[in-house]
């Protein structure tokens, strides 16, 4: 009997963004066009809403392009990990135990092969990365897998696969613990950001049932890290945000904290 395969060929994505175009068309046109507006001889009210509607918007745009711009003169993203002795780490917060059968040093970055087992309510939630595919496979008990807005049940032998920019999550609906491979190709940075993010959560730094770890900065380095995107904001927005902001938080120093969990 064949394993089942749950996959789904890779996505382009656009070239351009539309919505990006007319949010730095704005940012560069709104100080002009309030010049002009209240030069003119419009209604007072007209020039009024034009200026403190428009305002919080450029204000906004202003902010993300100027720490997009910084961040392009920044270094890259530092992904490596060190020569570590201990290959299982565990997360007491979200109920997983992760072994790294082969990591990123030791395939040359071709991939990383990963043994996870989720206890009973352990997972995560829709998310997607832009750089590497992730191959679920299942070894014992049923995982859920969520791809790209549908629902999957995997059993003992069965595997799905969420290619880059495909939406997904994995989850333990039942009773007892699931063992599972998970295979990230290439390897990027998926070891660092469980390494810091399970040592964060078991030094009690990011706390059950928190969105922000005690500094919101370590946060902006594990979705560096990991090049995770959340489903629920655009992407066009996220994915520079979290670039950036990831450098800049490696440029503050801010992961000299984290080094304990990677080096």
């Amino acid at each position: 009997m064949h394993p089942t395969t749950i996959t789904k060929k890779p996505k382009i994505a656009p070239v351009t963004n539309p919505r990006l175009t007319l949010g730095l068309l704005f940012l560069l046109f709104y100080p002009l066009g309030t010049y002009q507006i209240w030069r003119r001889r419009s209604r007072l009210w007209v020039k009024l809403i034009y200026t403190v509607l428009g305002f919080p918007l450029f204000l906004v745009l202003f902010t993300f392009g100027a720490i997009v711009f910084l961040a392009t003169f920044l270094p890259p993203l530092d992904l490596t990990v060190g020569n570590r002795p201990d290959r299982t780490i565990y997360n007491k917060v979200g109920n997983y135990e992760t072994t790294f059968l082969k990591t990123g040093r030791e395939t040359n970055n071709a991939y990383e092969l990963l043994h996870v087992e989720v206890e009973p309510q352990g997972g995560n939630g829709w998310h997607y990365h832009k750089t590497f595919a992730e191959q679920f496979t299942v070894q014992q008990g049923e995982l859920t897998v969520g791809l790209n807005g549908k629902k999957n049940t995997l059993t003992p032998g069965q595997t799905a696969t969420a290619y880059p920019t495909d939406y997904h999550y994995f989850f333990n609906n039942t009773n007892a613990k699931i063992i599972m491979l998970v295979k990230a190709t290439p390897a990027r940075g998926l070891e660092k950001s469980l390494r810091v993010y399970y040592g964060l959560a078991n030094t009690g730094q990011w706390e059950k049932d928190k969105f922000f770890p005690n500094n919101p900065w370590h946060l902006a380095l594990i979705l560096g890290y990991s090049e995770s995107y959340m489903a629920d904001l655009p992407g066009f927005i996220q994915e520079p945000l979290v670039k950036s902001l990831a450098k800049i938080a490696q440029w503050k120093g801010e992961d000299r904290d984290l080094k304990v969990f990677y080096e």
